[in-house]
């Protein structure tokens, strides 16, 4: 396979370095910083392209850093662990300003700010894991394959799941369930100090063996999915809270959540995200929340928001709802909000066919964006929309479409939800255009 010395110009979104072959032809390469001179073996060869493997650092950056991770390279999860802190945020923030040129945002960028992670490493409050047995092996997929990695444990991850993935490898009961088992969750109950588990299986497990899982250390409650929407549990039966995560929140919230459920991965990220939403809703008397899930970003809205006269959020995730409807319980916000099964395009066009307006709509959709939602919105979002994407390249064109009917980008804000890797989350907020 041919070989060549290429100077890197740029990551990338994806993570990958951007150089050029002697003839001029762009390659793109993995582990690298720019500045560096590499040595790449060419992989794959295409008409406009080529794909490399790196071979030698030539010439090392002065960011660079010996990779702390074992399973570094082989893993598909981490892009950026050879580099200093400092200089993936900076490649971060990059990738976020060229995105904007390359898909055609002529005005001047207004971010505001890069809201960096307190930790670099041991972040993850979750991870979910893929099993094959036997022999037992638990773990992520290899970078460009379907394979799956034995991983023993992740760096990722904060402390307590490691030390309970280190307890499932020595569990007998678990290695005869893991024969069963497709996938499974480890979800850390903050204010507990324990963990959920949570396992996808193909057979009727025993009850014996989910009340042996249930006594590991560390474990609060045990589920599984068998057949159906709702998993079964939790084991034990009188586990705090029917087995639910506790996690703080600000303004003293507490919520209530089931695993399965989706909460954000890195929780001091998303305190930062809630303090944002607040701050930036502070005026806001009517509220909308589109993708609401258990009420994450709602609840502080309704702490805070004193004046405020309707907070309403929605989700397709039934538990989801529940989970909300029994945080707003417990904290004592009932009649303070309304939160609904249903989906975002369905309210919006209710809500523009019966005239409601809100002054601020919070968008937090799935990465595929929300181009289906952007028709209904101007009916329906009068003044403020704030837009929380994991996906920059389809919150960009989101943002041009939004631009096209009448809204302007404001502000934006990069939060590093995802340390050591090259997703981030971006928070953008758009106004109404004064007619």
């Amino acid at each position: 396979m041919k070989e060549a010395v290429v100077l890197v110009e740029k990551i990338i979104f994806g993570g990958d370095g951007l150089a050029r072959l002697p003839e001029g032809k762009v390659v793109f390469v993995p582990y690298v910083i720019p500045g560096e001179e590499v040595r790449v073996r060419i992989i794959e060869e295409h008409k406009d392209y080529a794909i490399a493997q790196l071979i030698e650092i030539v010439s090392p950056s002065s960011q660079r850093i010996p990779p702390p991770c074992r399973y570094y390279t082989i893993c598909g999860g981490c892009q950026f662990q050879h580099m200093e802190y400092e200089e993936e945020l900076k490649i971060k923030e990059g990738i976020l300003r060229e995105l904007f040129l390359r898909q055609g945002y002529r005005e001047e960028i207004p971010l505001k700010e890069v809201i960096s992670s307190p930790k670099v490493y041991g972040y993850r409050n979750r991870l979910r894991f893929h099993v094959e047995s036997p022999p037992l092996k638990m773990g992520f997929v290899k970078r460009k394959t379907h394979e799956v990695l034995k991983i023993e444990e992740c760096m990722l991850g904060d402390n307590l799941l490691k030390e309970v993935l280190r307890d499932l490898y020595e569990s007998d009961v678990w290695s005869k369930l893991a024969l069963h088992v497709k996938r499974f969750r480890i979800e850390k109950s903050l204010l507990d100090d324990k963990v959920c588990l949570l396992f996808w299986i193909s057979v009727p497990p025993p009850r014996e063996h989910l009340e042996e899982l249930a006594k590991l250390k560390g474990v609060k409650s045990v589920f599984y999915y068998l057949k159906g929407a709702r998993p079964n549990g939790p084991y034990p039966e009188d586990a705090p809270h029917q087995g639910r995560r506790l996690m703080p929140a600000i303004s003293n919230l507490i919520y209530y959540i089931n695993p399965g459920v989706f909460t954000q991965s890195h929780w001091e990220i998303n305190l930062k995200i809630m303090e944002k939403l607040v701050e930036l809703a502070i005026d806001a008397e009517r509220i909308l929340d589109l993708h609401s899930g258990m009420g994450n970003f709602l609840f502080p809205l309704v702490k805070n928001l004193l004046s405020a006269r309707e907070f309403l959020g929605v989700d397709t995730d039934l538990q989801a709802i529940e989970d909300g409807l029994y945080t707003a319980e417990k904290n004592f916000l009932n009649g303070r909000l309304e939160l609904r099964k249903r989906s975002a395009l369905e309210t919006l066009y209710e809500a523009s066919q019966e005239g409601r307006k809100y002054d601020f709509v919070i968008l937090d959709p799935p990465r595929g964006g929300c181009r289906d939602l952007i028709r209904l919105l101007p009916e329906v979002a009068s003044h403020k929309i704030a837009y929380l994407s994991c996906d920059a390249p389809t919150l960009v064109r989101d943002i041009l479409l939004l631009n096209e009917r009448g809204y302007f980008l404001k502000e934006l804000f990069l939060f590093d939800m995802f340390p050591r890797t090259y997703h981030w989350e971006t928070l953008a907020l758009l106004q109404k255009r004064a007619l």
